[in-house]
């Protein structure tokens, strides 16, 4: 019975390790703030978006399950943002197509779609509202889209890194399904903020539970 109870024990403090260690998961700052920009969330002028950028491999490093993407509003302008759509994708281009699909590698992932999506009225990094994740591979380039059709009229000023070569974005106003857009190097100050094991959780009956995001 003791032996029994020591094996418990053993087992019960595994698994807090395993938690602690596990829980925190993994952020990353892909780029540094320089400047700012309105795209995507040009609402102002514009009443819709269809957006991507890109973000290099190098700049990542890490591969997992992404939960959160994150830019950084400048100046805590509030805006809500109808019927927003979002997509990952992996890229193998390092330079971007004015031609929307064909920056894809593979098949881009929905990881948001919401009625209203609504950028909190404070300065500071704000999440991307998704609602499935996104398992980045390490390999290949990441592809952030979004996609966006009404407004309340307020555009959200976004910190964006120097220029770098080639197109890292590409964008079209009023038509979030244009096939082509416009497009310049201006990177994202971008957090990616990645999770695999949230916590243990005791039930009611007294066991643990593991839960995995």
């Amino acid at each position: 019975m003791r032996r029994l109870g020591i094996c418990i024990l053993v087992v019960a403090l595994t698994l807090g390790v395993v938690a602690s260690a596990l829980a925190t998961g993994k952020q990353i700052v892909c780029y540094s703030a320089h400047a700012s920009n309105l795209c995507p969330f040009w609402g102002e002028y514009y009443s819709g978006m269809r957006f991507q950028t890109s973000i290099e491999q190098s700049r990542i490093r890490y591969g997992g399950a992404i939960n959160e993407v994150e830019f950084y509003n400048i100046h805590g302008a509030n805006g809500r943002y109808n019927n927003y759509v979002v997509h990952l994708c992996h890229t193998d281009r390092a330079s971007l197509s004015t031609t929307f699909g064909v920056n894809y590698y593979g098949t881009p992932v929905q990881v948001a779609k919401w009625a209203a999506f609504a950028i909190p009225g404070a300065r500071g990094w704000f999440g991307l509202k998704m609602t499935r994740r996104f398992t980045y591979d390490n390999v290949r380039h990441l592809l952030i889209e979004i996609r966006w059709e009404g407004d309340n009229g307020v555009s959200v000023p976004i910190f964006t890194n120097n220029p770098l070569s080639g197109y890292r974005r590409i964008w079209a106003v009023n038509n979030p399904n244009a096939p082509t857009g416009r497009g310049d190097g201006r990177a994202y100050y971008t957090r990616l903020n990645f999770g695999a094991y949230v916590a243990c959780e005791p039930t009611s009956l007294g066991r643990v539970k593991a839960l995995y995001q």
